[in-house]
């Protein structure tokens, strides 16, 4: 089954809103932000293959940004796909920037912040990946985000096509055959993008995957009032200045990365109908926070605006 949405049939005045909502309900919270609202034009076609999501997108010049608001508005954790068909885009995420012409692609997280930057008339087939889904077959997703592919390498050719080739199945095969489609489509880009890893986590390979396991960590114990550098520093047999280092990579620090971390999930439960009557306090001690005047601070400084103020909106 297709969904399909037009700004064709919207006054120019309300066309910017429209998309906005249009793209937000078929990926993730976002931003678009139109190079020309009332004259914007664009289309969209969404199919569901099994555990994908496949959208074709047909629009004009824009910039997409999700930011750390926008990934506290929701649970949903996914890899995006791009494969570009027409048209130049920029995708840029942890401090890299891959530039996609036709026939290229590129993954990234939606758990970090984004941007897309789209400089003028596109189309790209976009695939929405559970994350877990992907995680199973591949690791050090976060270092593979935002590095270009390409129909050039053969490998990377043969993901291109099959992926893009999911796009035109609308109905032509039961459910059984369409996950079966879905699963090969996954194995072939873990292939890839394993390929691609060789060469990408060779420069510093220890450090980023010492790194890798020092955030699965802190995203584990998030809860601990009690987590620290020093805890980490112990645990992991380094110093906190060489701890400090791997993060100074990403241009942060261990104390700001888990201060970020902390207030996403915070922002995430805020979000959550499940936990609308639970009360801020319990939010923020179970996300590891013991002092409300200190939560209450950041969490403004973070978002523009109070805790309670946010769960309303």
């Amino acid at each position: 089954m297709s969904i399909q949405f037009n700004t064709d049939t919207i006054a120019p005045r309300e066309r910017s809103a429209y998309w906005q909502e249009v793209v937000c309900n078929t990926f993730v919270p976002l931003e678009c932000q139109l190079a020309t609202p009332e004259a914007f034009q664009g289309r969209l076609q969404a199919r569901q293959l099994g555990e994908l999501s496949v959208v074709d997108v047909c629009a004009q010049q824009q910039t997409v940004v999700r930011d750390a608001r926008r990934i506290g508005f929701s649970n949903e954790e996914y890899v995006l796909l791009s494969l570009a068909r027409e048209g130049r885009s920029l995708v840029l995420q942890e401090g890299r920037e891959a530039s996609l012409a036709a026939g290229d692609f590129a993954i990234y997280d939606t758990r970090r912040p984004y941007r897309l930057h789209f400089d003028g008339a596109f189309r790209q087939t976009v695939v929405q990946i559970p994350r877990a889904s992907l995680q199973r077959r591949v690791g050090n997703l976060e270092y593979l985000t935002a590095l270009r592919m390409s129909r050039n390498n053969p490998l990377e050719r043969l993901v291109f096509d099959f992926l893009q080739g999911l796009s035109s199945l609308d109905n032509q095969l039961d459910d059984l055959h369409q996950l079966r489609l879905g699963e090969h489509g996954m194995d072939l880009l873990a292939m890839a993008l394993a390929e691609r890893s060789k060469g990408q986590l060779s420069q510093g390979s220890r450090r980023t995957a010492l790194l890798f396991r020092i955030k699965d960590h802190v995203h584990a114990h998030l809860g601990n009032a009690e987590l620290s550098l020093a805890d980490i520093s112990a645990r992991f047999g380094i110093s906190p200045r060489y701890i400090n280092s791997l993060f100074q990579q990403e241009q942060t620090s261990f104390g700001r990365y888990l201060l970020a971390s902390r207030l996403t999930a915070c922002a995430r439960d805020l979000r959550e109908p499940a936990l609308a009557r639970r009360q801020i306090s319990e939010i923020a001690y179970r996300w590891g926070f013991s002092d409300m005047a200190h939560f209450s601070r950041v969490f403004r400084a973070q978002y523009g605006e109070a805790a309670r103020e946010y769960r309303r909106g």
